[in-house]
Order: structure tokens, then C-alpha cells, then sequence
């Protein structure tokens, strides 16, 4: 066994630890599995690579290799339809060039298909010939995106992080095994691959046979496995804070998961456009986010949140495989508060992220040392400070009613409670109720400051409806009663 494979037999070891050990497994598998598909290439330029034409049913070794993509697609909620036929025939064909086309077709197909998505897998054999199709809903692939998908390192688009190397060691197999690859998609509706082979013996020469062995499968397919982790609500109840991470690779979204966890809140999305609607259910504290996903890519995400009312303020983290000043700067102009690049350092990230926290909280203990609400010093944008002045306005005419309460506020400002909650902790670090009650408090302390003012309706005419809870919450937020108070200031 290899040291990775020695730690996850370790009975011994934490459930955490076995967790980053399987990560780390299935990424030295994928890396192991991209190293022998170049050197797989390499030896078909070099004119190394020759046929091995075994006898068998090649509709057996289809069949079980989609067998092995089963669990994948249904981690994600995936229609998966397989249909074959002629599972008894005698065919002859390249057992390891057919299993490295098929493992290729079936791991884009999972890869790129969306969660409630389909894959089909239909495979016939007839007149000495194998026609299989492999076919997922999702994106697809525009005409101009299909002249080029064959050629090696060819990516579809900025947020495509495959290695463009798979398709082209397809291309190449089937053209060596004799066959015919073609691919159809209609853009954000599908695409199916197309694959013919020859399998009957005619086909081949004599000197390309070798003696035949089962149908049991060498490769088994790299796919990133789901790790799901239940995003916590109960947040109003919790002190920590919010922590968003937008990531479409698992295996990067678990990092981070365990990175941060026992200090944060987590919630997951597993692109852009779920981690827009995830900010803007929850307005977390902080997001980190990859550049490059699918659906939505991290910086339309930053764009689209960074414009918006409920969620202007949270700093976000950009992650990012691309190095490059142009890169980060693209991230910085369109709002990011930070970038890194991948591969990251996790003490670094942690800093970085608990720095943009603490900067928070100073801008909150900065509004409580002040006696009027100042947009413009708690603000970290112009969007906060014009949603700080709405709240101002509402407060204006609301504030002295002691029947005004959160629900009327959050309908004022066109948020539900939750969403209003966590804009003013964010910004003040106090509840609404808090913010509310602080207001009045603050207000009753300018009205103190004037010597003509009757102590005894002070309470009143700033919402309080009881004389003597405004004295208590009075003399727990500036240390004295309102007579004292009043002293003081005279």
C-alpha cells in the first residue's frame, strides 16, 4: 500500500483526518489518470500504441462500466437510462481503447450534466458493428466550440477547469480502433456523442489478436465523489458567523468545510448562481468563491452581490487557478475584497478571511460610540450608506411609535425579517430589535441633553410604553439613569 492508502486502513485515525485522506486519494487517482492519458498520447505519436484485439461481448463491458457511474449520478439526482442490446454476440475489439472511451464519455456527461439532470447510454451492435451514444442534458456545446472539441488541451469556455486532454485521447482511440466519433448539441438543452466501432474479426489484421480475458474492468472512473453538508439556519441563535463557500469541486468545498467549520457558520453552493440566491436568503458575513463555475462564475456572482442592497457589505474571496495580474485585477474592480490563487494556503486564507471579519467588527463598535446614526461612517460602499439612509427616513417617522415593531420595519424596507436581521448585524452588530431599541436609546439621550426636558416623558416621546423598562435599558447602555444623565449634561 501506498502512505495514502496506509492512513485510510488506520482504524485509528479521526473521522476528520480519513475525510482529507480520501481527498487526497482521489486526487492522486485523478492525477494518476491524467498522467497515463498523456502518456497514452505520447505513445500514439511516437506510433507506440498498438491495437490488442481481444474476443468477448464489448455490450458487457459498456454495461459495466456505466454500472461503475451509477452512484455518481445519483449523488446528484441524474436520470441515469442505459439501454443495450445483443448482450450475447462474439466481438472483437481493444479492451483498454474501449474502456477509456467509454470512462471518458460517462465522466463529462456526469460532470457537466446539472443536479435533476438525464444521461442516456444506449449501445447496439449489428452487421459487425458497435454504435454507442452517450447523451446528457446541461449547457451543451455551441457549433463554433464542436469544430475544435477534439484537439488537445482545447477548453469550451472560461469556466470549463477540464484539462482538455480526455476528448483528444477519445478522438485519437477510435480513430486507432477504426471507428467514427461525432458530437450534436443543441446549446442549453444537450449534447450526445456518437461513437462507432468496428468489433467484427474481418477488421483487423492477424498479428493484432491476443488471447482473451474477462470482461471485469481495469479503470475505474475518477469522478469527484458529493460531499454534502447540511447548511445550519439556526444561525439567529449562533454567535458565529456566516461563512458562504461557492465551489463546484467537492473535494475543494470539503476543504474548506473543515478548514472553517469550527469557527463559522458554512453554507455550500456548488455554483454561481446558487451561491447568489444562498447570499441573498441568508446574507452570510463572508463568502469565498471560485472564478471559474459553471452556470455562473465568480465574478458575475461578485458583480450581482456587490449591487445589491441585502448583501453590498460582505467582503467576498476569490479563488482562482489562473494566475495573473490581469486576473486579479479583474476580481478587484469588480468588487472583490481579496483573491487567491489555487493552490492555496489555508493558514493564509484563514487570516485573510478572520481579517475582513475583525474589520467589521470595528465598523459595528464604531456605531455603538456614536450618538447619531452616521451612514457614511459605518458604510463600507455607497449602497450601504444609501440603504443606511432609508433606514434613517423610516426611523424619522416610525421611531416614537412604541407600536412600531420589526415586522412594519422589514415591510418599510421591502425585506423579510430574516433578510433585515442580517443586514443590520452586519453593518451595526446588533439584532433589528437591538437596532431599534438602540435608536430609541440614542434619541432619548440628545433629548436629555436639553434643559427644558421633562425627565419623567422622556420614555414616551422616543416609543418606550413603560416608564420603568426605559430606565432599565437606559442605565444598561450608558451606565447611569436618565436623571443622571440629564446632570451630566446641564
Amino acid at each position: 500500500n501506498n502512505p495514502i492508502e496506509a492512513a485510510l486502513e488506520d482504524e485509528t485515525l479521526p473521522a476528520k483526518k480519513q475525510e482529507q485522506f480520501k481527498v487526497a486519494k482521489r486526487n492522486s487517482d485523478r492525477l494518476l489518470s491524467l498522467v497515463n492519458q498523456l502518456l497514452d498520447l505520447s505513445k500514439i505519436d511516437a506510433g507506440q500504441l498498438k491495437l490488442r484485439i481481444q474476443q468477448g461481448n464489448v455490450n458487457q463491458l459498456i454495461a459495466a462500466l456505466a454500472d461503475s457511474f451509477a452512484y455518481s449520478a445519483k449523488q446528484k439526482d441524474i436520470e441515469f437510462n442505459v439501454a443495450f442490446n445483443n448482450n450475447e454476440s462474439v466481438d472483437y475489439f481493444d479492451k483498454d481503447a474501449v474502456e477509456k472511451i467509454v470512462v471518458n464519455l460517462l465522466s463529462n456527461a456526469v460532470k457537466y450534466t446539472p443536479e435533476k439532470g438525464s444521461i442516456s447510454c444506449n449501445s447496439t451492435i449489428k452487421n459487425g458493428r458497435l454504435d454507442l451514444e452517450v447523451k446528457n442534458t446541461g449547457v451543451g456545446i455551441t457549433e463554433e466550440e464542436q469544430q475544435n472539441l477534439f484537439q488537445r488541451f482545447y477548453q469550451t469556455s472560461e469556466d470549463n477547469v477540464g484539462t482538455g486532454i480526455g476528448l483528444a485521447l477519445v478522438k485519437e482511440l477510435v480513430d486507432l480502433h477504426k471507428g467514427d466519433i461525432k458530437v450534436h448539441s443543441v446549446p442549453d438543452q444537450w449534447t450526445a456523442f456518437s461513437v462507432t466501432l468496428p468489433v467484427d474479426r474481418n477488421s483487423f489484421k492477424n498479428g493484432m489478436f491476443v488471447e482473451a480475458n474477462d470482461n471485469e474492468t481495469s479503470i475505474k472512473p475518477i469522478v469527484t465523489q458529493q460531499v454534502t453538508h447540511e447548511d445550519h439556519e439556526d444561525f439567529i441563535e449562533n454567535d458565529q458567523p456566516i461563512l458562504l463557500v461557492v465551489e463546484d469541486n467537492a473535494d475543494v468545498r470539503t476543504l474548506l468545510n473543515q478548514t472553517f467549520e469550527d469557527r463559522y457558520n458554512i453554507l455550500t453552493a456548488e455554483n454561481g448562481q446558487v451561491g447568489i440566491d444562498k447570499a441573498l436568503e441568508h446574507v452570510p458575513d463572508i463568502i469565498i468563491s471560485d472564478i471559474m463555475m459553471p452556470v455562473k462564475d465568480g465574478i458575475a456572482l461578485t458583480k450581482e452581490l456587490k449591487q445589491n442592497q441585502l448583501t453590498s457589505h460582505v467582503p467576498i474571496v476569490l479563488l482562482t487557478a489562473k494566475a495573473g495580474d490581469d486576473n486579479e485585477l479583474l476580481g478587484i474592480e469588480t468588487g472583490a475584497d481579496d483573491y487567491m490563487t489555487k493552490p492555496f494556503s489555508t493558514k493564509i486564507l484563514t487570516t485573510k478571511v478572520a481579517k475582513l471579519v475583525e474589520l467589521r467588527q470595528k465598523l459595528h463598535d464604531r456605531y455603538s460610540q456614536e450618538l447619531i446614526l452616521k451612514p457614511k461612517d459605518i458604510a463600507v460602499n455607497n449602497i450601504d450608506e444609501q440603504f443606511l439612509e432609508r433606514i434613517q427616513d423610516v426611523l424619522e417617522d416610525k421611531l416614537v411609535e412604541s407600536s412600531f415593531k420589526i415586522e412594519e420595519f422589514s415591510k418599510a424596507l421591502g425585506m423579510s425579517r430574516m433578510q433585515l436581521h442580517r443586514k443590520i448585524k452586519a453593518l451595526t452588530g446588533l439584532s433589528a430589535s437591538e437596532f431599534i431599541r438602540s435608536q430609541r436609546l440614542k434619541l432619548a439621550a440628545q433629548l436629555l441633553k436639553k434643559s427644558d426636558i421633562n425627565i419623567s416623558q422622556v420614555g414616551y416621546s422616543v416609543g418606550f410604553n413603560d416608564s420603568s423598562y426605559f430606565a432599565k435599558c437606559f442605565k444598561q447602555t450608558y451606565h447611569c439613569t436618565p436623571t443622571e444623565y440629564a446632570k451630566k449634561q446641564a
